[in-house]
């Protein structure tokens, strides 16, 4: 008996080593990423306190979050003499006005207090996922810190805007498919529960359709699993389909009865108001280059993959990295901005801890995979103390517009402006609440611009600021302005202020 135990226990050695050693790996790659995690609350909290606009479609949400909780409709005829954007769908303003109520130090302060409250939902989901998929909780708070890190996430989460909150329902619907897929025998409600999440997060922004579609995959998948070696085409089981049924049911529905009660004025704003049809391959390659930092987190997908083929607790996480780079398309959409990197973020850093837990429980005998999937992970913790160029001027905003506000304010009579979100704190009317969606809707004719040209001609405003100068320029880069609108300030404007911002007042 005393031999038996002594052989087993020298059998068991080298395994218990790889398995000590391989946590010890883990946690030592954790400690070093809990700075991060430390650092990214206080930019956080930096960026949230920052009481000037981040951008000027933080007005534009604020201002229609207070026309729906008004009772004023929000999906309307475009009319002549005025603009109401709306160009997402209406839950994240219900929530914005609920959020707008809180008070804070600034104006925007409710809001983005909203943004970020879905940015740290997104990331406990993530330990939570990262856990169930690696086996470890440490692996979980690693994938955590990587996410909340990650300089799209710190920024779009200190900014009045639905993605957070979107991809708040996107983690929860994944991490409730997740949990169902690795269980034995799951009820059918926590499939339906994940396909309302998926339609909570399509009625946010409409285009979070990445992991429902990574979420049928997986299921489909797992079908064609139990059905091999059975005899005739695999069919989806009720799972699959009370999932597909739920989701399709609730967002279709939704959409179908908006449309009605709007009179089809909801699909025209939500879909035909953007301009997909304006892409750039260069606009494109700009932004997913940013993603070049994330290189180590990239390589590890492989990794991923297999854990999903061998082990199902993986799988939707699997297709969810696979589906995920669809989202990158709109990346090429003229005035794209770095939040269609989002998802693709959520996605590497599931891979991420998923892949830290797997491979700190694998045995001495696959020291090759331990060794890639550890000096990938140190090299992705080193590379996210540095971020890009790119986002460091917007990390941390120097300055102040206090003196546009100021002008604002001592304007008698309405002023124009391209940062809509300088004329809602300065508390003045708006009309014309997005000049980003203004210009493509004028240059494609669903919106008449006659009016706003006339309304230029005959000196309404008392003062225009926009970041083109007209006597230089007779278009705009960006499209949002038109060039009959450039044509018509040139001719009835002169410069009053050379800035970041130029000023024009009537001659």
């Amino acid at each position: 008996m005393a031999r038996d135990t002594e052989q087993l226990s020298a059998r068991l050695a080298p395994q218990l080593r790889a398995l000590s050693l391989g946590r010890a790996a883990l946690a030592a790659l954790t400690l070093a990423a809990l700075p991060l995690l430390w650092r990214a609350l206080g930019r956080l909290a930096a960026l949230i306190s920052y009481p000037y606009p981040h951008d000027g479609l933080e007005g534009t949400l604020l201002h229609e979050a207070h026309l729906l909780w008004a009772g004023r409709p929000l999906y309307q005829p475009l009319e002549r003499l005025r603009f109401v954007s709306a160009p997402y769908p209406p839950l994240h303003p219900l929530a914005l006005g609920l959020f707008d109520q809180i008070a804070g130090p600034h104006i925007f302060w409710g809001g983005r207090l909203l943004s970020l409250a879905a940015a740290i939902g997104v990331a406990a989901l993530v330990a939570l996922m990262a856990r169930r998929a690696g086996g470890a909780w440490l692996a979980g708070l690693l994938g955590a810190s990587l996410f909340l890190s990650a300089p799209p996430v710190l920024l779009w989460a200190t900014r009045i805007k639905p993605d957070l909150l979107a991809l708040l329902f996107t983690a929860l619907g994944l991490c409730l498919a997740t949990y169902a897929l690795a269980a034995e025998r799951p009820s059918a409600w926590r499939w339906a529960l994940a396909g309302a999440c998926y339609a909570l997060a399509f009625f946010t922004k409409q285009t979070a359709v990445a992991a429902p579609v990574a979420t049928g995959l997986a299921l489909l998948i797992d079908d064609m699993r139990a059905a091999r070696g059975a005899p005739g085409w695999p069919r989806p089981r009720a799972r699959t389909l009370v999932f597909g049924l739920a989701y399709a049911g609730l967002a279709l529905g939704a959409w179908a009865l908006l449309d009605i009660i709007t009179r089809g004025q909801f699909t025209a704003h939500v879909w035909g108001l953007h301009r997909s049809e304006w892409w750039s391959p260069a606009l494109l390659r700009k932004f997913v280059l940013l993603l070049a930092r994330w290189s180590p987190a990239i390589l590890l997908g492989p990794l991923l993959i297999y854990r999903a083929a061998v082990d199902r607790r993986a799988l939707v996480l699997g297709c969810y990295l696979l589906v995920v780079p669809i989202t990158l398309l709109g990346a090429g959409e003229t005035g794209a901005n770095h939040n269609h990197l989002l998802e693709s973020h959520l996605a590497l850093a599931l891979a991420a801890g998923a892949v830290a837990g797997w491979a700190a429980a694998l045995p001495a005998r696959r020291w090759p995979a331990i060794g890639l999937a550890g000096a990938l992970l140190a090299a992705q913790v080193a590379l996210s103390y540095t971020p890009d160029q790119w986002y460091r001027g917007e990390l941390a905003p120097r300055g102040t517009p206090e003196r546009y506000l100021t002008f604002i304010r001592a304007q008698p009579g309405e002023v124009l402006a391209d940062d809509v979100a300088l004329l809602y704190q300065a508390g003045r009317p708006l009309r014309y609440d997005d000049p980003s969606t203004m210009g493509p809707a004028a240059q494609s004719g669903v919106w008449d611009q006659s009016g706003l040209i006339q309304e230029i001609a005959e000196r309404r405003f008392s003062a225009i600021l926009i970041p083109v100068d007209v006597e230089r320029n007779t278009t705009d880069a960006t499209g949002r302005w038109t060039p009959e609108v450039l044509a018509a300030i040139r001719q009835h404007y002169r410069l009053a202020f050379r800035d970041t911002i130029t000023t024009y007042v009537p001659k």
